[in-house]
């Protein structure tokens, strides 16, 4: 996604005869994207930013969504916990951004990452750095910030009630009942395996049927079920 000026909006006036302040577009690992950083409060974040497009509860904590920059704020106990972007625009200092390869990740982070399920795509994650990559084949496609040293989701580890069939389906069957009740689940926590919500249902009917639900499919199947709490 890209998002042009409205974007630059965010920075913040710079003094005449100071040094430009960092620019806005950076994504630094394990603390910001475009200068929302984690463990800010809310209420400070969003003065930052305005209001958002939606606000998703969840357990013990909330989603906000603001496409009009690319952002997803992930929050809990009035603070920012992880922060994921599509907006091409924003980048590592390094350079590493949306349409970036993962031979130019490597180069820049090194080789010592984990598989990962990143916002529904399977990706890479570096712990030790506190920043993650949703790919498209190679090619970055989302990119996630959170607390380093957190466990990145690993794709290997199947839940133990969610075996891979031997014979997978042809389709995926979107009845409620067929799906698995994530939606009492925290966000990038154990339970998730560090992934969100809905990247952590997508993961886990993948592994039941060997089809992946679209992002739009597994939003409207978590609202489904949070409306249907248990």
């Amino acid at each position: 996604m890209i998002v042009t000026a409205v974007v630059l909006g965010l920075a913040l006036p710079v003094v005449a005869q100071q040094p430009a302040a960092m620019p806005p577009v950076l994504i630094v690992p394990g603390q910001s994207i475009a200068g929302v950083a984690l463990g800010r409060t809310v209420s400070a974040t969003l003065g930052r930013l305005g209001q958002p497009t939606e606000m998703r509860s969840i357990r013990d904590g909330a989603l906000y969504t603001f496409p009009r920059y690319g952002l997803n704020m992930y929050a809990a106990d009035g603070a920012v916990r992880a922060i994921s972007t599509t907006n091409s625009l924003l980048r590592t200092a390094e350079g590493i951004a949306l349409g970036s390869n993962v031979a130019e990740v490597r180069r820049v982070f090194g080789t010592q990452f984990t598989d990962a399920v990143v916002e529904g795509l399977l990706g890479i994650a570096y712990d030790q750095h506190g920043i993650a990559f949703g790919l498209d084949g190679v090619v970055v496609s989302v990119i996630i910030v959170y607390p380093p040293r957190t466990a990145a989701a690993q794709p290997a580890a199947v839940p133990a009630a969610a075996p891979a069939l031997a014979s997978p389906p042809a389709q995926v069957d979107l009845a409620l009942t067929s799906l698995p009740r994530v939606e009492n689940l925290r966000p990038f926590s154990p339970e998730t395996q560090y992934m969100s919500v809905a990247g952590f249902l997508r993961y886990v009917v993948y592994h039941q049927t060997g089809l992946w639900l679209t992002q739009n499919e597994a939003f409207r199947m978590l609202q489904e079920q949070l409306r249907t709490r248990l």
